[in-house]
């Protein structure tokens, strides 16, 4: 708490100590508030380059040449409008018929008819892959993986892989699994001598 300060001869402890926060927190206090005696702040921008009169003027101009524009332009929309001058109603579509239509549709016909047939086939068909074969081939590929494995299969990796329909690994038979341990301490022995 002292710090390396020389004990005080004091009255009362509590007293001393708490003169000594309020002593360090005023420190503080002034540190916190001290002002540099070197000024580094910016300095002051004049006044007239604060804001630039010419161009605020120049985009004002522009703004009114713009209002004025779309006024004019205004103006002649509406007197168009009023006095019908131009030609804009089209009545053409009470003439318009589409001379191919009969074509058209009997081609949607007949490719919609095309894949109807189609589609009937593909159900039709009978699947090329056979299953049964699948799991025959696999079982005759896990009886070489037990034939040349040379450590036992982990069971409860096994148990986990029984749910699914690929990946299984019968379990090995009692007497192949001691010679395995048998193996595998003896090489686990020999290595640590």
């Amino acid at each position: 708490m002292f710090r390396g300060r020389q004990a005080n001869l004091c009255s009362n402890k509590f007293l001393y100590e708490k003169q000594i926060k309020q002593r360090q927190k005023a420190h503080k206090d002034k540190l916190a508030n001290m002002k540099p005696a070197i000024d580094n702040s910016a300095p002051k921008k004049p006044s007239h380059l604060a804001s630039n009169k010419k161009r605020e003027q120049m985009m004002e101009d522009r703004y009114t040449k713009i209002e004025r524009e779309n006024r004019l332009l205004l103006e002649k929309m509406s007197h168009i409008m009023q006095k019908k001058s131009l030609d804009n109603s089209n009545q053409s579509w009470k003439y318009t018929k589409s001379l191919n239509k009969s074509y058209r549709k009997q081609q949607l016909q007949k490719i919609t008819q095309e894949n109807q047939d189609i589609l009937r086939r593909i159900q039709q068909r009978e699947p090329h892959y056979n299953h049964v074969e699948w799991e025959e081939d696999r079982k005759v590929h896990e009886q070489y993986l037990r034939n040349i494995c040379e450590y036992p299969v982990d069971e409860r990796r096994e148990k986990r892989k029984k749910h699914t329909r690929s990946g299984l690994i019968p379990s090995l038979d009692s007497s192949y699994q001691k010679q395995s341990q048998e193996k595998l301490m003896k090489n686990s022995q020999s290595n640590f001598l």
